[in-house]
């Protein structure tokens, strides 16, 4: 039986829009449970810096969604103020050798001394760092989690941000400061990496949810489009940005001994006050890519939009039909 004109149209966009995918929302509790993000990298080696449950980055997760970068870093932190450090390359610039502060020469800011700290130290080619996220949590007066957002090559300090989880190390603030970043920290794991000098276990590491949890909007890290990718460096270093330990995202190697200790200040596990002699494009002791990118790309619901175009255009192609 052939269906009337005007029933047969309303049909038809019935159908396309039940077609179209509906996208789920992020919830940003410090987990990846629920969130359908994809897996960027995976932790190589074991933690070489006073791992018991701590101090461990085990697996990246992301996704692009509504013009946000929503990252997982899996894996735990100490509560100590030991820094995890998030550099981003996101556009067209930026530094693959980190220069001092502007203080003493260099294009940086001096917001908590990484400058200093990391003057000279240099990237795997074909990243140059736009931004800088550090954050770190710990004790003063009492608990609390605080977060630096950084221009990398300029001295633009884009946040500072104290206690944001309002007198806790861990927890959940989806607006913090004029950046719109969204953060959430849970550091209740107890599995993933364990603490040693062998190569990780991949799958454990796999396993675990839980972590910090970014919403980064792209409009904060030059508004990136279509086509392009991020680019992401993840590490963890001391509590003065002078000391850092093997746990990277993407990985170092994890081939003996190098990639098994932690980098230190020279890349070989001495202390040397700054971490600026350490180039990871010398694969004596970071062979591999210390990171992983996450690339733009229409989003299902841009796609659906084209579908429900083109079934418009069906439709009324069926009308003239008549």
């Amino acid at each position: 039986m052939r269906l009337p004109l005007n029933l047969a149209i309303l049909v038809c966009f019935a159908v396309s829009i039940a077609a179209a995918p509906v996208l789920a929302v992020v919830t940003l509790d410090g987990s990846i449970a629920g969130d359908d993000y994809s897996l960027e990298s995976v932790q190589t080696v074991e933690s070489g810096l006073n791992n018991t449950t701590d101090n461990e980055l085990n697996a990246a997760w992301a996704k692009i969604e509504g013009n946000v970068l929503y990252l997982t870093l899996t894996g735990n932190l100490a509560s100590n103020f030991n820094k995890l450090n998030i550099f981003i390359d996101s556009v067209a610039g930026g530094e693959n050798t980190l220069t001092n502060s502007t203080d003493f020469g260099g294009n940086n800011p001096s917001t908590d001394g990484w400058a200093g700290k990391h003057a000279g130290f240099t990237f795997d080619r074909g990243f140059e760092a736009d931004y800088l996220l550090s954050l770190r949590n710990g004790f003063i007066a009492g608990p609390q989690f605080d977060v630096t957002f950084n221009s990398v090559g300029n001295a633009t300090v884009i946040e500072t941000s104290s206690d944001i989880f309002g007198g806790s190390l861990a927890g959940a603030n989806p607006n913090v400061g004029a950046s719109g970043l969204g953060i959430a920290f849970d550091n209740s794991n107890v599995a993933g990496v364990a603490a040693g000098d062998g190569p990780a276990n991949q799958a454990a590491a796999i396993a675990v949810q839980t972590g910090l949890e970014l919403a980064i909007p792209l409009a904060a890290i030059g508004s990136p489009g279509i086509g392009d990718c991020i680019k992401i460096s993840a590490m963890i270093n001391g509590t003065n940005h002078d000391y850092l330990s093997n746990q990277f995202l993407g990985s170092i190697d994890g081939e003996f001994p190098y990639g098994q200790i932690n980098l230190g200040g020279d890349g070989e596990g001495t202390f040397t006050g700054t971490v600026g002699q350490i180039n990871l494009n010398d694969n004596d002791y970071a062979s591999g890519l210390q990171y992983f990118q996450v690339c733009i790309v229409p989003e299902p619901s841009s796609l659906a939009l084209v579908g429900l175009a083109a079934a418009a255009f069906a439709c009324i192609g069926l009308r003239r039909r008549k």
